[in-house]
């Protein structure tokens, strides 16, 4: 992250949400915008990264306001004798632009997690010494090949060791952990967790001279997790209990996941399995990997798989299996 794209994400989150930063809306004077960048960069005067948010002459917000109707398609104004504002039909919250707040936001966090750490508990996630997330993302960015020494554990393909150079492609967060998608004309697109199975990672400086085009939504679109297998996607059916409908309906399951009946009874006091009035239903399409029936096993008694068949006939024998442990 630049600190002149951390500089434009503040000036639209302070026209937009001026009362967040002790000012009145609808209207944000360019005094008022100086002042409050200056005050973020005074409460983080010795972080490098806010640096640019000094940055802030008439010359430059007008600068930065090109660029966000570039980038995000939004159009913020300016009326003479009253500042800056942004009309509600001309701010869409795009999936892009949600992402980049999310990410934005994600990243300040971990950016500040020890000195924030009496105020917010970030989940732990692993990465290996090896690795240098900020270069190994411009060596996405510049299509940059990569040495990498990767030792593998059972489910990298049965311990699977792989040394050799890669194309990186994708960095994506699940689960606590970090993995890296690369692309090697010997293995073809590979998935390796960005933890202590790092022996090695060492950045070139040598361009891919016939890059590969990766598009992680498309590629992971039928996927809960890491995992890309031979399975047929299919349209999974499950249940779900009441008072856990509300959570899975604001947290999805998978972005396909699609309501196809609410609980008759969203809200009881009691809790009767064989109620079926307590029962909503949802479907994902999606592959029935052993990523998905751990991401069901989450939610204990809470959800049950409906179809296919043979989906729930898997599920059974998983639990079958666990179940003779004890």
């Amino acid at each position: 992250m630049t600190s002149e794209f951390l500089r434009r994400y503040y000036v639209l989150r302070i026209i937009k949400n001026p009362e967040l930063y002790g000012l009145s809306k609808p209207y944000v004077t360019y005094e008022e915008l100086k002042g409050a960048l200056d005050s973020i960069v005074d409460k983080n005067y010795e972080d490098r990264l806010y640096e640019k948010l000094e940055s802030n002459s008439k010359k430059t917000i007008k600068r930065d306001l090109e660029d966000i109707k570039s980038f995000h398609h939004i159009d913020i104004r300016l009326k003479r004798n009253h500042g800056y504002y942004i009309l509600e039909q001309d701010f869409i919250m795009s999936d892009k632009l949600k992402e980049v707040f999310e990410k934005t936001e994600l990243y300040l966090l971990h950016h500040h997690a020890h000195a924030w750490k009496q105020f917010v508990s970030i989940s732990r996630t692993s990465l290996s010494a090896y690795v240098d997330m900020v270069a190994l993302i411009n060596a996405i960015e510049c299509k940059c090949l990569i040495e990498i020494d990767y030792q593998g554990w059972y489910d990298d393909n049965r311990f699977q060791k792989v040394k050799n150079v890669f194309q990186p492609l994708h960095i994506k967060e699940i689960n606590n952990a970090w993995y890296l998608i690369a692309h090697n004309s010997e293995v073809g697109i590979y998935s390796m967790c960005l933890d202590s199975r790092i022996s090695s990672l060492f950045i070139t400086n040598r361009v891919c001279k016939d890059p590969v085009e990766f598009n992680e939504a498309e590629y992971f679109k039928n996927s809960i997790g890491i995992l890309k297998t031979d399975l047929q996607a299919v349209w999974i059916h499950i249940k779900v209990a009441n008072h856990h409908f509300k959570y899975v309906e604001n947290n999805p399951l998978h972005h396909s996941q699609i309501i196809t009946a609410r609980p008759i009874d969203l809200d009881t006091e009691y809790l009767d399995y064989n109620n079926e009035r307590i029962w909503g239903e949802l479907k994902l399409f999606v592959e029935p990997t052993y990523e998905f029936f751990m991401e069901i096993l989450k939610y204990n008694r809470w959800v049950k798989i409906v179809s296919p068949s043979q989906v729930v006939a898997d599920m059974k024998l998983l639990l079958s299996q666990m179940s003779a442990y004890y």
